[in-house]
């Protein structure tokens, strides 16, 4: 039985017309106890609200339908009061903007404490001990970084590693870490992605990273899956994913990396256009106004195919490794 199972995840949002609009369209996704998943995706694709819907954090109005399973436990139809009890102690998320996910006037050893407290039931000082050793184990040695601090007096990486330290502090058995390396220097960001892959390691975690960039993925995940408009378009190792990807959008997000080769100040390739708005989505395959092999076939929604390898695309054309047409 897959840790985190989630099969044909919908989220929406009721429409002008009244009607539900899906902002995420039957994602299935699967963790595995000691696994980690990489999910890839421009900004707008429904990457977070994925790890929300998954976590029970999503804004007020939003429905969930689908299966979400935590270890067998449905978590679409579990009681909020249930739900606080899994969130941070079974299943934990670093979020991508430190600065929002930590409270400004508490202390950075109080923040990482209180998860403690509530769900290990450690006594007020057991909880501040347990915050310092947590932050020293995330690179924050409490001789120089004590906690004491307030989140404003710390650089963005070392915010980063309290909100990590917040979310590792009870031994979650599933972290979401929700681009942890925004607006990092590369050589933070490296750091950063170090000491997740190690704490994973370490206490057997189930890992999804979430992320826009495939450098970041490709450090973190074997396995890998692309999001676009909502939905699942390309899914399987990342390594064969990303050597010989079959759909047009993994190959555009690719196109789009800094290959470090080639004229000095030459523009990076750039796929065309933008991710439609929910309620713009055009009929079937919603990437269809910004494909280069798109036709009449892409009107009807194509489905996730796997081939021998586990490789799965949702395209009507996907691409040939041995063909060198775009």
């Amino acid at each position: 039985m897959a840790l985190l199972d989630i099969v044909g995840l919908r989220v929406e949002t009721p429409g002008t017309d009244g009607a539900p609009l899906p902002l995420v369209d039957g994602v299935t996704l699967t963790l595995e106890r000691g696994g980690s998943l990489g999910l890839v995706g421009e900004s707008g694709c429904g990457k977070s609200l994925t790890a929300l819907a998954a976590i029970g954090l999503l804004p007020p109005g939003l429905r969930t339908r689908g299966r979400l399973a935590l270890d067998g436990e449905d978590l679409v139809e579990a009681p909020e009061r249930r739900l606080r009890q899994i969130r941070g102690r079974r299943l934990a998320m670093v979020f991508q903007e430190p600065m929002t996910a930590l409270n400004p006037v508490r202390t950075i050893g109080s923040q990482v404490a209180e998860g403690p407290r509530r769900h290990l039931g450690l006594t007020r000082r057991q909880a501040r001990e347990h915050a310092r050793a947590v932050l020293d184990r995330v690179g924050l040695d409490p001789t120089r970084f004590p906690p004491t601090l307030y989140p404003h007096q710390l650089s963005g990486g070392q915010r980063q590693r309290v909100v990590i330290a917040i979310a590792v502090a009870c031994g979650p058995e599933v972290l979401i870490a929700d681009e942890p390396t925004t607006a990092l220097d590369v050589a933070t960001q490296a750091r950063i992605l170090d000491l997740i892959n190690d704490l994973v390691d370490e206490r057997d975690m189930a890992l999804l990273m979430i992320s826009h960039d495939l450098g970041v993925i490709a450090e973190t995940a074997p396995r890998l899956s692309v999001m676009y408009a909502g939905r699942v378009v390309e899914s399987g190792p990342t390594a064969r994913v990303l050597a010989a990807p079959y759909h047009p959008y993994t190959r555009g997000l690719l196109g789009a990396l800094p290959r470090g080769r080639g004229r000095p100040g030459a523009p990076l390739a750039a796929i065309p256009g933008v991710v439609p708005a929910p309620d713009r989505r055009p009929p079937g395959c919603a990437f269809t106004d910004r494909c280069p092999r798109s036709d009449t076939a892409c009107r009807i929604a194509p489905a996730l195919v796997a081939d021998a390898h586990g490789q799965a695309v949702a395209c009507h054309h996907p691409h040939d490794p041995e063909d060198g047409a775009p």
